[in-house]
This record gives C-alpha cells, sequence and structure tokens, in this order.
C-alpha cells in the first residue's frame, strides 16, 4: 500500500511540472521516490526560508515561496542540468545568488542595516 502525498506535496510537485515544461518544452518524467524525496526537502528548505522571513507557513505562501525561488533560477549549467534532485541539492547557492541579485531584497537587506544601525522602525 503506497503512502498518499500530502496536499502540499503533490501541489509542489505540480509547480515543478509547470516550471519545468515552461522552461524546456518538454514533460518531465519524474522519478518516482528520487524525485519524492528532492521534493520533500525542497519544501522543507523553502519552508525554513519562509519562517526566517517571518512569512505565515501556509500552502498558498509555500507554493508561492517555491514559485519565485524556481523563477530565480539562472545558473546556465543548473539549466542545462535541469532536475528536481540537483534543483534541490543547489537550493543554497541558488537562493543566495537570488538575494545578492534581486533589487526588492537588496534594498531591504539595505533597510534592515538601516534599522540596525540607527534604531529607526521606518521601511
Amino acid at each position: 500500500m503506497s503512502k498518499q502525498p500530502n496536499s502540499t506535496h503533490a501541489k509542489a510537485i505540480e509547480v515543478w511540472m509547470t516550471y519545468y515544461k515552461q522552461r524546456t518544452g518538454e514533460k518531465y518524467l519524474f522519478n518516482g521516490a528520487k524525485d519524492g524525496t528532492a521534493m520533500k526537502q525542497l519544501i522543507k528548505k523553502v519552508q525554513s526560508k519562509c519562517t526566517e522571513k517571518g512569512i505565515d507557513l501556509t500552502e498558498e505562501n509555500i507554493l508561492n515561496s517555491l514559485r519565485g525561488f524556481l523563477s530565480s533560477l539562472t545558473d546556465q549549467w543548473i539549466l542545462d542540468n535541469l532536475e528536481l534532485a540537483i534543483v534541490n541539492s543547489k537550493f543554497n547557492t541558488i537562493y543566495a545568488k537570488a538575494i545578492r541579485t534581486n533589487p526588492f531584497t537588496r534594498a531591504e537587506q539595505i533597510n534592515d542595516l538601516i534599522r540596525s544601525k540607527y534604531g529607526t522602525n521606518s521601511k
């Protein structure tokens, strides 16, 4: 008897499949346990970043964060070798690069630095 995936996991797989199809023009051939485990780990990493940023862990927020994460993929090697296990294993690298290059994130980091240095609460 196989275990049924939870709703967030199943919807996250749909997000990945849609992303892959849009990016490559091909249908992703899901590799059962290997890709299922990679997605489970990827969801946990996304949830961890959401928690760090004070984002409520609703299914909608998790899936939107996953979409945002996937849309930030720009590394050519990762795009040339686009597999769920690779994206999962390179999460920290992809996330760090996205943070460094996103003008909205950088502006937020600058505001955080100003608040910590001068104690202001303005955004």
